[in-house]
């Protein structure tokens, strides 16, 4: 069980880098939203349905270099009992270590079950 937003948001990152779909399917809060940069809605009813492969195409990850992605800042943004918001930053390593670079986003937690839960993505737009 996650038992902080701040908590739920780091072990999305590591789901996020672990290749596993079932791992990343259980930190998201179903139904779980991504909303992208350009204005595509993803949007995935059932754990089944979650394919980090697609995920990393759509972010334009190599998936055979990438290493893991690593969160560096989260400023809260938003503050109720339920729902959190937050501006991130995070940078994404490739295999060998070297940084693949940095991007900016929105990230949305609730309150699911008990535990925090990632429910919203919105963007992920690159930064130096």
């Amino acid at each position: 069980m996650v038992n902080t937003p701040l908590k739920a948001l780091i072990e999305h990152v590591a789901a996020f880098s672990s290749k596993d779909n079932r791992r990343f399917a259980e930190v998201v809060s179903l139904p779980f939203v991504h909303l992208w940069q350009d204005g595509e809605i993803w949007r995935y009813d059932d754990r089944d349905d979650v394919d980090l492969l697609k995920q990393y195409a759509r972010a334009g990850i190599d998936a055979e270099n990438f290493g893991c992605t690593e969160l560096d800042e989260a400023r809260l943004i938003l503050d109720w009992d339920d729902l959190k918001a937050f501006y991130v930053t995070f940078t994404r390593y490739t295999a060998d270590g070297g940084k693949a670079g940095r991007a900016e986003a929105m990230w949305v937690v609730v309150r699911d079950g008990g535990s925090w839960k990632l429910k919203l993505r919105i963007g992920a737009r690159r930064i130096k």
